[in-house]
């Protein structure tokens, strides 16, 4: 699998057949069909470059940056000029950055559009779909740094939301040390483990869906 430029700061090319064997290992102990998927990030941040562009030229007024230009550069359209391309560029470049998209994201915003983000990827990935309503997602969103497990009704009912945190650390801690691809693969196990004495495997079970990372912007 090809995986983008924007994923290899935190998951090598070579860990992604140690998910897919993970998922493989955990489904056959387990009727549960496990789904593990990253995706860019789930917050909308067009609100970052304004909020930079706006702190940039309050510093650059306050320090009277054009006061200095007239002075030792005369004074001349084309330092102006050359002060808004000059600020725009910093503004895109640095708003680029999952750290400063972070920044000016507040900490409440951002689980909640992860958490949005992760349920609308349950329904349109087709995990709620599973004939006995087995389906797990292990969800990590890269730029907020979270993640997320989101179970279909049958686990739910025998699992409790509290039981996921340990899971849901481990792919946290993955994010954060750049080792992604070890961290889904001790997530997966656990939630094997977690699944294995509700959900055993059947003789007659069927895969129903497939044992792969899904990687989406």
């Amino acid at each position: 699998m090809q995986i983008p430029n924007w994923s290899k700061n935190y998951l090598k090319a070579n860990r992604v057949q140690l998910i897919t064997d993970a998922v493989k290992k955990a489904e056959n102990k387990t009727s549960g069909e496990i789904v593990p998927m990253i995706v860019r990030r789930s917050s909308t941040v067009g609100h970052v470059p304004v909020i930079f562009m706006t702190l940039v030229i309050a510093v650059f007024f306050g320090l009277d940056v054009p006061h200095w230009q007239h002075e030792f550069l005369g004074e001349h359209w084309a330092w102006y000029l050359a002060d808004v391309v000059l600020l725009l560029g910093l503004s895109t470049l640095f708003s680029k950055f999952n750290w400063m998209q972070r920044l000016f994201t507040s900490r409440p915003d951002q689980a909640d559009q992860v958490s949005m983000r992760a349920e609308v990827e349950f329904y349109e990935s087709g995990i709620k779909n599973t004939k006995d309503a087995t389906g797990v997602l292990l969800f990590v969103s890269l730029m907020e740094r979270r993640a997320v497990i989101l179970a279909d009704k049958a686990i739910n009912d025998k699992v409790s939301k509290e039981t996921w945190q340990n899971v849901c650390d481990l792919l946290i801690n993955g994010i954060k040390q750049g080792n992604l691809g070890l961290a889904f693969a001790a997530a997966i196990e656990k939630c094997g483990e977690i699944l294995t004495p509700h959900f055993p495997i059947q003789p007659d079970d069927i895969n129903e869906l497939k044992d792969q990372l899904i990687i989406k912007e």
